[in-house]
């Protein structure tokens, strides 16, 4: 080609029709030719076949390269080298240029540029990538950094460097695009949502447990399937008929209390109280559960007796939740609270906090230790309860079948 021309050291072949499909051509160039312009003509990727190897510097603007191709020549003279306005992808390698020092990719179709480009090229001084679509991603994190500890080594920055995309970016400068490290390290994310994940998972079980919610979705679960059993055993269009004035709720180490002081007074007398108690009005064969479900539906009011005993009583608990389920789900006012002996705050179990929002929001009827004091009680007593139920068959309070 120009092997004979031994003086040769700069060569303008611009803007011509060239091509080299690289088909068992042998280049031959004079050895002396340092500076080769290929610009404007058809050339593609295997230009790099056919290249002086003394040259150093080579432009090649304006030709339809895609790639370097690596370890196909060593131009280990090249110092300045020319890809503007081709179609690279990424920022080449120098493995076959050692000597680079000044590289131009302007104008290609690089979307994210090569993080390690200066560790393959270390003595490269300048490099112009700008106007090129660059893809602001977190890919594109990597070679921000790469920027900032360039040593203002990109010509043209930041001005020549803008997102193309997404289309939401668009026109923005890199130098003001930011990520955050949590959204680009995928590693970190999953780490993060995991421990989150496992924070939330032990806040929720520790409010559980605090606030005993299995216990409470037991209780709905057997609440439901005792309406339910109800439901189907009972006869069509018959309604629940109200028996008793009140359902009694105590602890067993207040029994004393209800069977010498609560039952003789509100069952004697013309105006009785028709009282139901567990011990005889529980029918035998019955769950425990499906008792208390059945009685405090068959009472127009529930009476619970307040202690430091019925808090400690996992029945009374039942009994209570039941209740308040009823006074929920009918809209009613079926509540009465006797406080027999004050309950401490601190022995109320945490799952009771029901019983502390009733007692905070609701009025009591508190016990008396002074006997001038106790007609006045049973008066507002009977007067809470207040309701005129049919007597069957010339029955007596506190009779069963």
């Amino acid at each position: 080609m120009t092997s004979h021309m031994k003086s040769l050291k700069y060569l303008d072949m611009s803007s011509n029709l060239l091509r080299h499909d690289g088909a068992d051509v042998r280049c031959q160039w004079a050895e002396s030719l340092s500076e080769l312009d290929l610009s404007s003509n058809q050339l593609t990727d295997v230009v790099f076949e056919c290249l002086p190897v003394n040259i150093k510097t080579l432009n090649l603007q304006n030709n339809q390269i895609a790639s370097v191709p690596k370890g196909v020549a060593e131009l280990k003279s090249l110092a300045e080298l020319n890809l503007a306005s081709n179609r690279l992808a990424d920022l080449p390698g120098c493995s076959g240029f050692s000597s680079l020092e000044f590289l131009n990719t302007e104008m290609n179709l690089i979307l994210t540029p090569s993080a390690d480009f200066f560790q393959s090229c270390p003595r490269v001084r300048e490099l112009q990538a700008g106007h090129n679509p660059f893809k602001c991603s977190c890919e594109l994190q990597d070679f921000l950094r790469l920027e900032r500890r360039s040593g203002g080594k990109l010509a043209g920055w930041p001005a020549a460097y803008l997102c193309e995309y997404p289309s939401a970016l668009r026109g923005t400068q890199l130098k003001d695009f930011h990520l955050s490290e949590l959204a680009c390290n995928t590693a970190l994310l999953l780490v993060t949502a995991l421990l989150l994940t496992l924070v939330l998972v032990a806040a929720v079980a520790f409010l559980c447990i605090y606030l005993d919610v299995p216990w409470y979705v037991r209780m709905t679960w057997q609440w439901t399937q005792t309406k339910r059993r109800a439901w189907h055993s009972r006869p069509e269009g018959q309604e629940t008929v109200l028996q008793f004035h009140a359902f009694v709720s105590y602890s067993e180490r207040d029994a004393l209390w209800v069977k010498s002081e609560l039952i003789p007074n509100l069952e004697k007398g013309e105006d009785c109280v028709q009282l139901c108690q567990h011990e005889r009005n529980f029918i035998p064969g019955k769950s425990i559960v499906e008792n208390i479900i059945t009685c405090i539906e068959k009472s127009y009011k529930s009476i619970f007796v307040l202690s430091p005993n019925f808090v400690q009583s996992e029945w009374c608990h039942y009994e209570l939740y039941f209740a308040h389920h009823k006074l929920f789900s009918e809209n009613s006012n079926s509540l009465i609270l006797i406080l027999l002996e004050p309950i401490p705050p601190y022995i109320i179990p945490a799952r009771y906090h029901k019983l502390k929002a009733l007692m905070a929001k609701r009025t009591y009827l508190e016990w008396p230790k002074e006997r001038s004091k106790r007609a006045l009680f049973w008066a507002n007593l009977r007067a809470a309860i207040n309701i005129n139920l049919p007597v069957a068959d010339g029955k007596r309070c506190g009779e069963t079948d």
